[in-house]
């Protein structure tokens, strides 16, 4: 079922005694999970169109049906309340409040929707984009693309099954422009339904389907492969078979922020691992050590001075040795991993499933570090009482 249906979509504007033909008689459906690039010249229409998609115009004439609901003849306090639950907007210019917080930013809808609780689910909307670290910062403490990235998790904040993004790009440098479009191909992968309005042929073809306007008038509707290779045209470094339909040998090698976002994994993995084989290695030795200690009394054993100690004896001294050697060095490991890992996700936009396993990692590295000590202390504590 498509999620966007219009049918004769016109919108009139009058300057003096001239009439404007901003859309003149559109047809156009949107799938539910299609990424759709709106591109053409200036005054083709793309932005005229993008209002009436986000319902901030009315359209002269036609039907606009939004998720099987007729949304043209609607009340202004309808349209305000589609646009604040249904329908997520990414600017430009960012839109942002200038003094107050990242994360008071991206609450702004939940605020309008009377939402009573926000700090939740709006820290949830920024792990999504890779910006958690950076919540508490105001937008003049932010880059462009830190900035482009509060705004997207605002624009998601409240699960939209439309996002809507005029020329996201525009106001960022190339590297930047790259990270904002890895972002838009994860939400997509999500099930997040975008059109974005841009006048860049390298950012439209990282969507997977582009429509060209003209004079009011859609003038080609095409996947981005069959752009591409009607163009003869490289294929985009963003490219990828999660997000187009291109066959496998127009698919380019991983591009740097792919490699990027691989490590910062690898490392939030690695921070995990070593976090929970410190803890456990730990608690083995310590376990097995309490245990043996118990069984072979040391006060019997000092009684027999020629009497070699039996093996279990000496293993539980091993194994302990071991355990509060390999213990820490992998609690250190961890938090090694984990401070990197964190520290690279603060500038770039690497998934929030590594910032938790990082984190995991890092309350796991400490626990390694001090828990041992801790016992250490005790047990001579509890030797030097009795």
């Amino acid at each position: 079922m498509a999620l966007i249906e219009v049918r004769g979509l016109t919108k009139l504007y009058r300057m003096g005694d001239a009439v404007v033909h901003a859309l003149d008689g559109v047809d156009l459906n949107i799938d539910r999970g299609e990424f759709v690039a709106i591109t053409g010249a200036s005054g083709s229409g793309k932005s005229t169109m993008m209002h009436l998609l986000g319902c901030l115009d009315r359209p002269t004439d036609g039907t606009y049906t939004l998720d099987g609901r007729a949304v043209s003849d609607l009340s202004d306090r309808e349209l305000a309340a589609i646009r604040n639950k249904q329908i997520g907007f990414v600017f430009q210019t960012f839109n942002l409040i200038n003094r107050t917080s990242a994360t008071e930013n991206v609450g702004i809808p939940l605020f309008y929707a009377r939402q009573t609780s926000t700090r939740v689910p709006s820290m949830r909307a920024l792990e999504r984009v890779g910006l958690a670290a950076r919540a508490k910062h105001n937008p003049n403490e932010l880059s462009g693309g830190e900035r482009q990235r509060v705004a997207i998790a605002r624009a998601i904040v409240n699960d939209p099954i439309l996002l809507l993004a005029d020329e996201p790009t525009g106001n960022l440098d190339s590297r930047t422009g790259e990270q904002i479009m890895e972002i838009f191909h994860q939400l997509n992968t999500q099930g997040v339904t975008i059109v974005m309005v841009t006048h860049e042929p390298d950012i439209a073809r990282q969507a997977r389907r582009i429509v060209q306007m003209r004079d009011g008038k859609i003038t080609s509707d095409r996947t981005a492969a069959q752009v591409i290779a009607e163009d003869g045209s490289a294929a985009p470094r963003k490219w990828s078979a999660a997000t187009t339909t291109a066959p496998a040998e127009e698919i380019e090698a991983p591009t740097h922020l792919t490699v990027t976002k691989a490590r910062l994994m690898a490392g939030a993995n690695a921070a995990l691992t070593c976090g929970i084989l410190a803890l456990a290695i730990w608690g083995l030795a310590f376990g097995l050590a309490a245990l043996l200690t118990r069984k072979f009394d040391p006060q019997t054993l000092a009684a027999n001075p020629g009497r070699p100690p039996p093996t279990p004896v000496i293993v539980a001294s091993l194994t302990a040795c071991v355990g509060y050697i390999a213990g820490p060095v992998l609690a250190i490991l961890a938090l090694v991993f984990a401070v990197r890992c964190r520290k690279r996700l603060r500038t770039e936009p690497g998934l929030w499933r590594g910032g938790r396993r990082a984190l995991t990692g890092l309350v796991l590295g400490i626990l390694g570090l001090v828990l041992p000590v801790a016992a250490l202390i005790v047990s001579l504590a509890w030797r030097a009482v009795h």
